[in-house]
């Protein structure tokens, strides 16, 4: 998968950061780990929410914030910011990193920001969540580019206690299965961990736009034959709910830092 957002939400996730590394010290383990910040906005603050995360995007660019993220928004109003963090103790960097960002902007531009976010939302959140390579699959040759993929379809298995283990054989037998076929439809598989409702894995898929994904998903799933909705449906009982995310990824709101 691929965030900075109101001076509320920043001194919020200060405070979470905190709480997070004290917690998930001892549970660190391979794979890429992302801290996920989830605001519901408001429908009709839709046009002033995007604003002040422009008006984040360009303070963050100005005073060159170390950490990037992305910006992910979905069709019922949820905005994800993904910051990727090279383990546990990168959190705490983190938090060092907008107490440092605090103070170059500033009170005048940080009461600016915090004005331009009044009201445009509902509440936030926060969570991690954490790649699994071994039950994510990467075509050798994939359909689109990077900059191609801007729709996600992103589906919750909320897992049964204890039946970690089977969803996991599950999703190797689906890579087996994709990579057996040559599919050249890929998907990222994430595993939930401190803040979300555990067990849970995830997994994010792309396309063009909402038209193109799902008429590419037929086609993929002729490739791949039946096998593929036998495994899902074995999946699903081990599952105690199912949930599903879809939007767009929202690049031009997103951060990268300069490099020096």
């Amino acid at each position: 998968m691929r965030s900075k957002i109101s001076i509320f939400l920043m001194v919020s996730l200060a405070v979470s950061l905190c709480a997070l590394t004290t917690l998930a010290q001892e549970k660190e383990q391979e794979g890429q780990l992302f801290l996920i910040a989830e605001v519901v906005v408001k429908p009709s603050m839709v046009s002033q929410y995007e604003a002040h995360a422009k008006e984040v995007l360009e303070l963050a660019t100005k005073y060159n914030f170390p950490y990037p993220y992305n910006l992910f928004s979905t069709n019922d109003y949820y905005y994800y910011y993904a910051f990727p963090m090279k383990n546990f103790a990168d959190i705490d960097n983190l938090y060092k990193a907008f107490d440092e960002w605090f103070k170059k902007m500033g009170e005048k531009e940080s009461q600016e920001m915090m004005k331009s976010a009044l009201g445009t939302y509902a509440y936030e959140s926060f969570f991690l969540h954490r790649y699994a390579p071994d039950l994510s699959y990467t075509p050798e040759k994939p359909r689109l580019k990077p900059e191609e993929e801007k729709f996600f379809y992103w589906g919750f298995c909320f897992i049964q206690p204890g039946k970690e283990k089977e969803v996991a054989e599950n999703f190797k037998k689906f890579v087996s299965l994709y990579k057996g076929k040559g599919a050249d439809m890929g998907w990222d598989t994430l595993i939930g961990d401190v803040g979300t409702k555990m067990p849970l894995f995830s997994y994010v898929m792309w396309g063009k736009d909402a038209a193109d994904f799902w008429s590419h998903s037929k086609e993929v799933e002729g490739i791949v034959g039946e096998e593929v909705g036998k495994i899902w449906e074995e999946t699903l009982t081990y599952l105690r709910k199912f949930d599903i995310k879809m939007g767009m990824g929202r690049k031009e709101l997103s951060y990268t830092p300069k490099k020096d």
